[in-house]
């Protein structure tokens, strides 16, 4: 049962945070991405921070390469970091590789802590679930900037898992940021007016962002089973 839960702005500061399980969010895209790569069959996912060791792993271990710089694919990757994309692919048995801007430097940067899941809306009551038997949870904002400045769309997609947890766990304690991620609405309107959202409708990403907001499209449960400097391995849990 959750007894208190956390809320992080940015990945430095869950480092400043014990918990039992951290849930890594980066609704716009990365862990959208990622529970819907897991939702079309992919086996298992290697997440990088560093985009020259996706290219040279995910070749060497024939790994399907998906990622973003700036919110553009690299031009020698399979596939960009898109759940529209992603949810139109057969992945029946296919392992992948997935580097991003924010996303994937978080997962990386909180491996090892604890219980890692990757959570966004796309895969919210599993995710919801999923934590209950941990005492305290800490959502994680993946933020902007390789994670150094806060971003409004994590933060809303926090509030909702926050929301959720109180639902199951009507007694838990609130941290400072969770408390007031607690009594945040319009969850859907501070994510589409985010800085990120905004960004993505200039790039053409509109329909990404339609998908993000969608709630329970995914019943993976991504968590990270292994993991080394600059890398981690998420495996579905669910």
């Amino acid at each position: 049962m959750v007894s208190r839960i956390e809320v992080a702005a940015i990945p430095a500061e869950a480092l400043l945070i014990r918990a039992d399980c951290y849930v890594v969010i980066d609704c716009l895209r990365a862990t959208t991405t990622i529970a819907t790569l897991f939702a079309r069959g992919l086996t298992d996912l290697v997440v990088t921070d560093d985009l020259e060791q996706a290219r040279i792993r995910g070749g060497a271990e024939g790994r399907v390469l998906f990622g973003e710089v700036g919110a553009l694919p690299p031009e020698d990757f399979d596939y960009g970091n898109s759940p529209v994309e992603a949810a139109g692919l057969n992945l029946a048995g296919a392992r992948g590789l997935l580097y991003t801007t924010n996303g994937t430097s978080a997962l990386c940067a909180l491996a090892g802590r604890g219980m890692v899941v990757a959570g966004a809306l796309a895969n919210l009551d599993v995710v919801t679930g999923f934590c209950q038997p941990f005492e305290t949870v800490a959502l994680v904002c993946a933020g902007e900037a390789r994670g150094t400045r806060f971003g409004l769309d994590d933060f809303a997609a926090a509030a909702e898992v926050v929301h959720g947890l109180l639902a199951r766990n009507p007694g838990a304690a609130l941290g400072d940021l969770a408390l007031l991620a607690s009594q945040t609405g319009e969850l859907d309107r501070l994510i589409s007016e985010s800085k990120h959202a905004g960004v993505m409708r200039q790039l053409g990403l509109g329909a990404d962002l339609d998908f993000a907001l969608q709630r329970n499209s995914s019943l993976a449960v991504p968590a990270v089973t292994a993991h080394g400097q600059g890398w981690a391995l998420l495996e579905d849990r669910r």
